[in-house]
């Protein structure tokens, strides 16, 4: 066995031609992590059969998928199998189990072998799995009937089937729910370390061992390029971007061209052969599924409580069939033709569930459909006013307009090329845009604005861009004026900042046509605005502004093109719903580069928190340290000036003046601090590249979209960020599973989950032109869309067929 050292793509394309099991140590683990990714790229093309294996270094305690890779990894080496190991340098001095403990703790489990459920179930908790009535996440397990099911990581969904203390079948559960028969598997520890009981999220050191003692005392450490005698000078390394590919096809036959997942570009000139880089990273969302103990909606029944599936003979056939308990205790089985009536029901307390036969839903359903009714129609009435009025065809294939989207600095996603695509359609056609760009926090809304404004402005016309707090106002400015002041734009915003004159003279010279772009807060919509050639409207999160101001923009937007930015995810059934009447486009892809935030757990630990800052001050950055109780903020900022004598503090919170708020952010933002201690007002609206370090003090008390929310002021950019949670030995289960589930929604993105759970509970605000939020509440969000659609159908002249289709065959729930 050999250990290489190395960090270029050269070195890992060669590692992949050896016949052994392979070490690859990396300077850092950036390095290692981007390796891992490129062995992987190289291995689907050249060699499937071998297992490309990473070891990350985080020390956390409750980094859990690191802990998930590292129990992996270990498992490998002592399988000693055809597979190659990437760590970096750092993993060495990583603490793990020893080796007896290790094979002590898995769990080895046979078809027709002999093992005690209990005794099993007892096992998975000590190795951290938590029991769910679906084991939806990894590391989680469920119990009904004589089946076990288990998300073992790195394997999926395994279902065990005990006959007494008998393993009678085990099988392998795909995405797609098929099941396979499969013989034997392991089971391994989730944690590097096993669960105390007592402590649900502190683990402490048991009987241990370095990672670099798994490590055999045979293999020895030598630099690739003088064990392969390969000549380092006059090695070609080129730099292409995806959309030359097709160019290189046409212009040269000397190279082979592959598209491969690759962090970095590499070209091998003997093979005749280029590996580009490109990643790309769509986000798919799994489909909950119920539990025992769930609120749910029947169609029929109005809401009532899910019992789970019991299994009935009738007339010779056997069924299952979901339970529904309604008040009273009167319950209704559910079989398979109608389970399109059944409705998940999200809601954060009890409720009263209704009564078989009663009038209160029969009632509800009404008045929710004669609501429907006026809302389809002023859909359609809104969609055919907009359809008469009459604005110029744009042109969107001015060479200016490519020059300015080639100096874009990075490489757009495909769901913003498609955005970008979909804006300039709209442009050319003799109507008034209305669209909506939707996207999570860092998906590059931003810049499928600016491509809008600037074919706006050099089509003659003015762009106004509105926000919600001037924060945000100031950050758009800067990032307009860089982009757009090159081409001879003018760009202006109003602020507190400035004096009454200077704001008052900003307007005016916007309303005589001297300004093109005006970035501004919903405020200006309060003044008695004029308007030299306004072409296009820009609003970013809507949502957030008063009815005075929402009044004010539906006046505005009637004549003028209308571009809404919203990181409030439309889930698919709504976009579907409003097909044809609202123009939806939704951006779902990372862009590149961008990393997962890590995140760890821990006490409040001095030493912990002083690292934490001083390492991102190294690394010239900047630091949130949030602490949500204003009374004794000022103690916090005290504390962390004595912990950190590099580190420039500052302070705000939502009782200080506005404008206070404002310059000491910006202050921020300029670098002029490197601490900002704050309370939650920071969750939504800034956007500060340089800070990827995010500390929050009790973060127990957050729920889970807040503290999602929260760490997305980090990680903005292609840095590596982090975010500590600090949390007492003490917390609830409630807060446990909160920060349990925030660890696992690691991937940029995965605010549509999170998202997308909140607005099932408070409703989509205004997507629908007027608020709905009682209606929905009271409905259920899915079954409120699957009304929506119906009368914007009936609206129509359209009507829906519903076919039932019975089948002569066993029927069973997976």
């Amino acid at each position: 066995m050999k250990v290489y050292t190395g960090n270029s793509s050269y070195c890992e394309y060669l590692l992949i031609q050896k016949e052994e099991p392979l070490f690859l140590i990396t300077d850092s683990e950036k390095s290692a992590k981007e390796s891992f990714l490129n062995l992987k790229a190289y291995k689907d093309f050249f060699k499937k059969d071998l297992e490309i294996i990473h070891f990350p270094s985080s020390q956390e305690k409750l980094d859990l998928l690191s802990q998930i890779e590292r129990n992996y990894a270990i498992y490998k080496i002592l399988a000693g199998k055809n597979w190659i190991l990437v760590f970096s340098k750092d993993a060495l001095n990583v603490k793990v189990r020893t080796k007896e403990n290790f094979l002590k703790d898995i769990i080895n489990i046979k078809k027709n072998g002999e093992l005690n459920r209990e005794f099993l179930i007892e096992k998975l908790y000590k190795l951290g799995y938590i029991r769910e009535e679906f084991p939806e996440n990894e590391g989680e397990f469920s119990v009904r009937g004589g089946f076990l099911s288990i998300n073992i990581p790195k394997v999926g969904i395994v279902d065990i089937d005990f006959f007494g203390d008998t393993i009678e079948n085990i099988f392998l559960k795909s995405k797609i729910l098929t099941r396979k028969e499969i013989e034997e598997i392991s089971i391994l520890p989730l944690y590097d370390f096993n669960i105390k009981s007592q402590t649900p999220l502190i683990f402490e050191d048991e009987e241990s061992t370095f990672f670099r003692d798994y490590l055999k005392n045979d293999i020895y450490t030598l630099d690739i390029y003088e064990d392969l005698n390969l000549p380092i000078k006059g090695q070609f390394f080129s730099k292409f971007s995806n959309p030359e590919v097709g160019t290189i096809k046409d212009i040269t036959q000397e190279f082979t061209v592959y598209k491969i997942p690759l962090k970095k570009e590499l070209v091998l000139l003997n093979e005749k052969t280029a590996f580009l880089p490109e990643v790309e990273e769509k986000l798919e969302l799994d489909v909950e599924p119920l539990k025992e103990g769930d609120y749910i909606i029947h169609e029929d029944f109005g809401i009532g409580i899910y019992r789970g599936i019991e299994t009935r003979e009738i007339r010779g056939k056997v069924y299952d069939f979901m339970i529904l308990e309604y008040a009273g205790g009167e319950k209704v089985y559910v079989s398979y033709l109608h389970f399109d009536k059944i409705h998940k029901y999200k809601t954060n307390s009890i409720i009263q569930i209704d009564k078989i036969g009663g009038t209160s839903w029969r009632n509800l359903k009404k008045k929710v459909k004669e609501s429907l009714k006026n809302i389809a129609k002023n859909l359609l009435e809104i969609y055919s006013k907009r359809q008469n009025i009459y604005r110029p065809p744009l042109k969107t294939d001015d060479e200016l307009i490519s020059k300015f989207e080639r100096e874009f600095p990075f490489v757009e996603t495909p769901d913003q090329i498609k955005a970008i695509k979909d804006i300039k359609s709209d442009f050319s056609k003799p109507k008034p845009m209305e669209r909506l760009i939707c996207g999570d926090v860092g998906f590059g809304k931003t810049e499928v604005a600016i491509r809008g404004i600037f074919i706006s402005v050099i089509n003659g016309y003015q762009a106004l861009l509105l926000v919600p707090t001037t924060v945000l106002a100031y950050q758009h400015y800067k990032k307009l004026k860089e982009r757009l002041e090159p081409y001879g734009i003018i760009v202006e915003n109003l602020s507190r900042l400035k004096s009454k004159k200077e704001n008052d003279n900003t307007i005016k010279a916007f309303e005589e046509g001297k300004i093109d772009v005006l970035v501004a807060t919903h405020k200006i919509l309060h003044t008695n605005l004029s308007f030299n050639k306004l072409g296009l409207l820009v609003i970013d999160e809507e949502h957030r502004f008063g009815v005075k101001a929402k009044e004010k923009i539906r006046q505005i937007r009637e004549s003028v093109d209308t571009l809404y930015l919203t990181a409030t995810p439309i889930p698919r059934t709504l976009n579907m719903a409003l097909s044809g009447l609202k123009d939806i486009s939704v951006l779902n892809t990372p862009p590149e580069g961008r990393y997962e935030i890590k995140t760890y757990v821990s006490n409040f630990d001095e030493e912990l928190i002083k690292k934490a800052i001083e390492f991102e001050i190294d690394r010239n950055g900047q630091v949130f340290y949030l602490h949500n109780r204003i009374e004794t903020i000022k103690e916090t900022v005290d504390f962390l000036k004595n912990l950190v004598k590099k580190a420039k503090v500052d302070f705000i919170h939502g009782k200080m003046k506005p404008s206070e708020i404002e310059k000491k952010i910006i202050d921020f933002l300029e670098g002029k601090t490197n601490v900002l201690v704050s309370t939650s007002i920071i969750e939504t609206g800034i956007d500060i590249p340089t800070a990827n370090t995010l500390i929050v003090d009790r973060a127990d008390l957050f729920g889970l979209a807040q503290l999602y929310h929260l760490r997305g002021r980090v990680g903005r950019g292609n840095i590596q960020a982090y975010c500590y949670l600090i949390v007492p030995k003490e917390i609830t289960k409630d807060a446990k599973r909160r920060i349990d589930t925030l660890l696992k929604l690691t991937r940029p993105g995965s605010g549509l989950k999170v998202s997308i759970e909140d607005m099932q509970i408070r409703g989509p605000g205004n997507i629908l032109g007027v608020e709905q939020s009682g209606f929905i509440k009271s409905l259920g969000f899915d079954y409120y869309v699957k009304l929506l659609k119906e009368a914007i159908n009936e609206e129509r002249g359209e009507k829906e067929f519903e076919t039932e289709i019975e089948i002569d065959f066993d029927y069973y729930i997976p």
